[in-house]
């Protein structure tokens, strides 16, 4: 039973990871070294520390006595290690600390390189996060705290991206923010990889508001202000994410989008609706070829300051095109054999020979890539400028962790679609489960063998995920027209429904904008925050029993979305 002791540790690992979620995107120092991006994460790790000492705190205080002390302990490991994403979060971990242990600068690869932070103690801080979420969440009412704070922190973000739009910004910046504003994040890309994991999660309560309001629930001025609230934020998160004009992000707005809208419609048990969204779905696709197409239809658009970048996709010679292929075809020579690499005292690496099963380690590119720096990258690029990420997260795995970590990369993104599909009802039977598992490693087959015979061997993490995002449309389309689901029973089942589509909507458009993109603090925070909160909603929640005390409606559509 929980004593004082254990709520009180309870409530100091709410109150930090609360606080993690909405700091990490919101906090910046004017009057540190680098201003963001190691700021956030310092803070954070520490955050991290507060939580995992609170969780101790709680786990020596509500431990039995010592009779029954080894039951219990094995009874809760394997409940433990039973629920889904854990093992995968494990082998993380293990993959992590290994590469650490290889690294060519052990030090660099635990502690985080100057630049980023993002070494092996802030993995292990998101990991923590994520367990402690998992195991200690045990309240709806909790969970849409957490989910009002994750919301509530972006409208301060979007709306400084704003004022950097029309030239209010108070700050002095180096560079121009007012064609494509930075905000919070330093940068345009890294803002709008941010916004894109909060929208889902506000056009999720913005859908639960407006289905308030046909319902009538009491009080229905409360539940129309509820309404305009999140429409005023979703409208702000929106404006910025085009403000920041930003490519790889709005592509995996619009796979998250799709995701979210054909779930939807399938819901809505209307087949000419799904069929209606594919036909959208293949509309939108042939504009953008044509809006890429020079001296089309739309060359007008094409000369625009924000939205013109998106009618340069598929242009081999523009600065950022070229800049990720040199990038890419000097990470492939980097993880394919070649000879040991030679320290500055002379000593070469001793470790070559494993390199390719568990990579240099995290932070380590940036000190093994010099040796296979494409020239050609000097005349797109500055020409005292190293690559520490390849903008792509297939090659930043492959490059750190190595195969093993590639494996354990993939495994969770198909782990995390699996069961989110899952608990959406898209996996009704053995047979939809095959067809998802073979759609899937299909499409990143075939994804991965065409882009490297059309484009070169560079091109093979681009094409792996754009594969698997291809398999899992395809498997979702499948469904669309000839699956079928239950609609929900309740209103609990609804608000549940729709929390699962928005955290799983999220973590695709993630998904696709690391591939064109960098990860940095907040989207890796946010992805395993979501991660355990689609296990809490899919899973363990809505499985515990209702509590003696029945909420009225109004408050359980606030704190179950």
């Amino acid at each position: 039973m929980p004593n004082k002791l254990s709520r009180y540790a309870d409530g100091v690992m709410e109150a930090a990871w609360l606080a993690a979620v909405v700091v990490l995107p919101v906090y910046f120092n004017l009057y540190s070294s680098r201003i963001f991006e190691p700021d956030k994460i310092a803070l954070f790790r520490s955050l991290a520390l507060v939580i995992l000492a609170a969780w101790l705190v709680k786990i020596a205080a509500g431990r039995p006595a010592a009779a029954q002390g080894e039951a219990w302990a094995a009874a809760s490991w394997k409940s433990f290690l039973g629920l889904p994403l854990v093992l995968p979060a494990l082998a993380l971990l293990a993959v992590t600390l290994l590469a650490t242990g290889f690294s060519l600068t052990p030090r660099i690869s635990w502690w985080g390189s100057y630049q980023r932070l993002q070494g092996a103690f802030t993995t292990l801080s998101y990991l923590i996060l994520f367990f402690a979420l998992l195991i200690n969440l045990r309240s709806k009412e909790k969970l849409g705290r957490l989910v009002t704070a994750i919301i509530a922190s972006s409208l301060p973000v979007a709306l400084y991206g704003i004022l950097q739009r029309y030239q209010l910004d108070p700050i002095p910046w180096g560079g121009d923010v007012t064609i494509r504003v930075a905000a919070n994040l330093g940068n345009s890309i890294f803002v709008a990889a941010y916004l894109i994991m909060v929208i889902p999660l506000t056009a999720g309560r913005v859908l639960l508001a407006l289905r308030g309001i046909l319902r009538n629930e009491a009080p229905l001025a409360a539940v129309m202000i509820r309404a305009i609230l999140y429409i005023f934020i979703s409208a702000m998160q929106l404006y910025t994410l085009y403000l920041s004009g930003s490519r790889g992000p709005a592509l995996g707005f619009l796979a998250g989008s799709f995701l979210m809208a054909m779930v939807l419609a399938v819901y809505s048990h209307k087949r000419w609706l799904a069929g209606g969204l594919a036909g959208l779905t293949v509309l939108g696709i042939v504009f953008l070829a044509l809006f890429n197409t020079q001296g089309g239809f739309f060359e007008t658009l094409r000369s625009q300051p924000a939205i013109g970048r998106f009618g340069k996709l598929l242009d081999p010679t523009s600065n950022t095109a070229l800049v990720r292929k040199y990038i890419w075809e000097g990470a492939a020579r980097l993880v394919a054999p070649h000879a040991p690499l030679t320290y500055p005292d002379g000593s070469l690496d001793r470790w070559n020979s494993l390199r390719g099963l568990v990579g240099y380690g995290p932070e380590a590119m940036i000190v093994a890539y010099p040796p296979f720096y494409p020239p050609e990258l000097a005349h797109v690029e500055r020409r005292n400028a190293t690559p520490d990420r390849s903008h792509n997260e297939v090659w930043d795995t492959l490059i750190t962790s190595g195969l093993l970590g590639l494996v354990v990369y993939l495994a969770t993104i198909l782990l995390i679609f699996y069961w989110g599909l899952k608990w959406l009802g898209f996996l009704p039977d053995r047979r939809w489960r095959a067809g998802y598992w073979v759609s899937s490693g299909l499409g990143g087959l075939l994804g991965s063998l065409g882009m490297a015979l059309l484009q070169g061997t560079a091109f093979i993490g681009v094409g792996l995920p754009f594969g698997l995002l291809l398999g899992l449309v395809v498997y979702v389309l499948a469904f669309a027209l000839f699956g079928r689901v239950q609609s929900p029973h309740s209103e609990t089942e609804f608000q549940r429904l729709v929390l699962l589509l928005a955290l799983l909507s999220a973590l695709l458009a993630h998904f696709v904008e690391t591939n064109f993109g960098i990860a940095i603090g907040v989207t890796r925070a946010y992805f395993w925050v979501y991660a355990a909160l689609l296990v809490l909603a899919g899973q363990v929640l809505w499985a515990l029993p209702e509590p003696a005390v029945v909420n009225h409606p109004q408050n359980d559509a606030t704190d179950a979305s």
